[in-house]
């Protein structure tokens, strides 16, 4: 409810009463306040949260009243997200984490108050007012359970993660990120909730989690391997790679891509034309995680090799559209 409505002090009901006598009805007007509880509304206080509402219906006036308690708790969630939210020492967390302060007051606001009860009611005219609460502990109980339980399955799915290949554990980790930002949204409403809980050791918990993306993507060596002569294709690639700094081998890595060129060329109007079909195959210990086909289109006035050239710079082109990193860690 608008704050300027909430601040009327006192709501006039008349009612109209008239007597059998023509020329002789009389008005009598009832003045009716706003319950005090409702304009002054009892701050949240180390037991309860308090919110409160009004609507035609008691079932929206109650509705209305637990939006008013989420909104009251996303207050005290923003003082613990200026900590919570502040990136690792070497900022490889940011490209993660930059949206989780909204995500966080989104998550508050759906919250179901499921032990809320009704403090406080009262019926004005066609108006219904109440005044919810919560008990912080149970409250916090509740919520702390099914943090638990998404706590546990991150920890296990990540400690499991050192018997498969980089490449494996980097698509896991992009998989089980969902799981960890959850988690740490978690933490910070939990605190919000009950300001004794410790979050911050689980955001940097989870914050190590994200940041062995980066570790693993930064550590990984790839190859890039072509079946064409001109390397024209893999050069293109591999220019790339190196200019978003991965490490590059010319024999053996972590990660391996494999770029199978099928080439058409035809003369149109006096232009040399190669239409190409490129496989990008990425493995890792020797399997197949991922396949993709790429088709480009050059075109040369002078040679068939300068439209296969031609061919290679919209090859990447569309790599880059696509961005280099969803093309090598993507299933």
């Amino acid at each position: 409810m608008k704050t300027y409505t909430k601040n009327i002090i006192v709501f006039i009901a008349t009612i109209v009463l008239f007597s059998g006598c023509v020329g002789g009805s009389k008005k009598q007007v009832v003045v009716q306040e706003l319950p005090s509880w409702y304009i002054n509304a009892p701050s949240n206080n180390a037991v309860f949260i308090y919110g409160e509402g009004t609507a035609k219906s008691m079932d929206e006036a109650k509705t209305n009243g637990l939006n008013s308690m989420a909104s009251r708790l996303v207050v005290s969630v923003s003082s613990s997200l200026e900590s919570s939210t502040t990136t690792s020492t070497d900022g490889k967390s940011s490209n993660y984490s930059k949206n989780i302060n909204k995500s966080v007051k989104q998550d508050v606001q759906k919250i179901k108050f499921t032990n809320a009860k009704v403090e406080k009611s009262s019926k004005i005219g066609d108006e219904f007012y109440v005044l919810m609460k919560v008990n912080r502990d149970e409250l916090f109980e509740n919520k702390n359970k099914e943090f638990i339980i998404n706590d546990k399955r991150v920890d296990v799915q990540y400690n499991s993660l050192k018997k498969y290949s980089k490449l494996e554990q980097i698509h896991m980790l992009q998989a089980l990120y969902p799981k960890v930002i959850s988690g740490k949204r978690q933490a910070v409403v939990l605190n919000a909730i009950n300001n004794e809980f410790e979050y911050a050791p689980y955001i940097k918990k989870y914050d190590s989690y994200i940041d062995a993306i980066y570790n693993l993507k930064n550590d990984s060596i790839i190859v890039v391997q072509t079946n064409e002569k001109q390397q024209y294709f893999a050069d293109q690639l591999i220019d790339q790679l190196n200019k978003q700094q991965y490490k590059i081998s010319r024999s053996t890595g972590d990660i391996i891509i494999k770029l199978n060129n099928k080439i058409k060329y035809s003369v149109a109007r006096g232009w040399n034309i190669a239409k190409v079909s490129t496989t990008l195959s990425v493995l890792a210990n020797g399997k197949i995680v991922s396949n993709r086909t790429i088709s480009s289109l050059g075109r040369s006035s002078t040679s068939k090799e300068s439209a296969l050239e031609d061919a290679s710079l919209k090859f990447i082109k569309k790599i880059k559209e696509e961005s280099l990193d969803k093309v090598i860690f993507s299933k």
